[in-house]
């Protein structure tokens, strides 16, 4: 014990925040046949989008309360799961407001949400 606790740091450095780029989507590398979209707003909103329908949204797209049409015109077969919610902040964490899900910002163009990484697109 006497030897982990000589390799801590003295002094806990803090870490630069990160904040996501608001209103971009972010999506995964292909998982399967499908992908997975999400895009964070500045009025703390998310938008969630797992599909095989399409490799790119564009972030009207994936805001649109007629997200499942627009897919279905890409695309007439195939399987699309469609969310939103509210996300807060919380001790400087994201987290989803209704499951309270985590949201972890890596860098500006990399977000981690539901064990997947999503890259800004």
């Amino acid at each position: 014990l006497l030897i982990i606790l000589t390799n801590l740091p003295l002094m806990a450095t803090k870490k630069n925040s990160v904040e996501p780029s608001f209103n971009k989507v972010y999506r995964t590398d292909r998982i399967g046949d499908s992908y997975h979209f999400l895009l964070l707003n500045q009025k703390g909103k998310y938008f969630y989008l797992f599909t095989n329908k399409t490799a790119t949204l564009s972030s009207s797209e994936l805001k649109s309360s007629t997200i499942l049409k627009l897919l279905k015109k890409k695309q007439s077969w195939g399987k699309a799961f469609y969310k939103n919610g509210e996300f807060i902040l919380k001790n400087s964490k994201l987290y989803t407001k209704l499951l309270w899900k985590p949201i972890k910002i890596l860098s500006d163009k990399k977000i981690k949400y539901l064990n997947k990484i999503f890259y800004l697109q």
